[in-house]
């Protein structure tokens, strides 16, 4: 029972100076969710979906049809697009991606963004 005092003591002066605002100016907490590492040759390498998400150059976003889609894609580094279907303001083409995938690409027709995308293959060859 004498052990649990000290313990129970050292825990709240723990989780409270832990919740004092930092004294000095350079000595602030790095939280997780805010941390970016610093530029510099150590800097993280683009992410793998780096080709898909480059913006198209260009055009701002609107509403699109599928000829435009498709101009879309291709500035993106996308080949061989043909438009399967549209539905509403969604436009449904297949593509051969940047990095030579077969994909099923979904392009929002009212914002012209991609929207979503289902690897189907590998060249031209379909799993």
């Amino acid at each position: 029972m004498r052990t649990r005092a000290p313990v129970a003591l050292a825990v709240a002066v723990g989780l409270l100076v832990g919740m004092l605002p930092p004294l000095l100016p350079g000595s602030m907490t790095a939280f997780a969710q805010n941390y970016r590492p610093p530029p510099g040759p150590y800097a993280p390498g683009p992410g793998p979906y780096a080709p898909y998400d480059a913006p198209p150059g260009g055009r701002a976003g609107g509403p699109v049809d599928a000829d435009a889609a498709v101009r879309m894609l291709s500035a993106r580094g996308f080949s061989n697009i043909s438009v399967i279907r549209r539905r509403g303001a969604t436009i449904l083409l297949e593509a051969n991606g940047p990095r030579g995938e077969r994909v099923q690409v979904v392009v929002d027709g009212a914002s012209g963004a991609i929207s979503g995308m289902k690897v189907i293959g590998f060249g031209d060859k379909r799993y």
